[in-house]
């Protein structure tokens, strides 16, 4: 199973970590506006419309398939996300690095995967 822990809350974005089986895989990063709800929800990968390639699509019964939500590179959480949870092997404040190595990692480990649970244990809130 794969879990997205949201840890640190900011302005606009949250910042988080995501772990296969409780073995650390990447950092995530959320616009703060726009993620969805924590919870459980199924992966799958398929063609995304938008980047015209694979990418892991997240749905449950509060978060339809239809919205979109994926798994993908980006590096700033308003300019690279509407709702999609962005991921990268290093942060710089509330940026992610080396997202693409990121994103190539997490399609393939959810190409075995059929969930991901997302959790809140935001414990520092920055306001820079």
């Amino acid at each position: 199973m794969i879990t997205l822990v949201r840890e640190i809350k900011a302005n606009e974005a949250i910042l988080g970590r995501l772990y296969l089986n409780g073995a650390f895989v990447c950092y995530t990063l959320e616009n703060a506006a726009k993620a969805i709800p924590c919870g459980m929800y199924n992966v799958q990968n398929s063609k995304s419309p938008k980047f015209k390639r694979e990418l892991p699509l997240l749905w449950n019964s509060n978060v339809p398939a239809i919205r979109g939500i994926r798994i993908h590179v980006g590096n700033d959480a308003v300019k690279d996300s509407s709702g999609c949870v962005l991921v990268g092997m290093g942060r710089n404040g509330d940026r992610l690095t080396e997202s693409t190595p990121a994103e190539t990692m997490v399609t393939m480990l959810c190409r075995n995967v059929a969930e991901v649970v997302i959790t809140e244990v935001c414990t520092k809130v920055c306001t820079a």
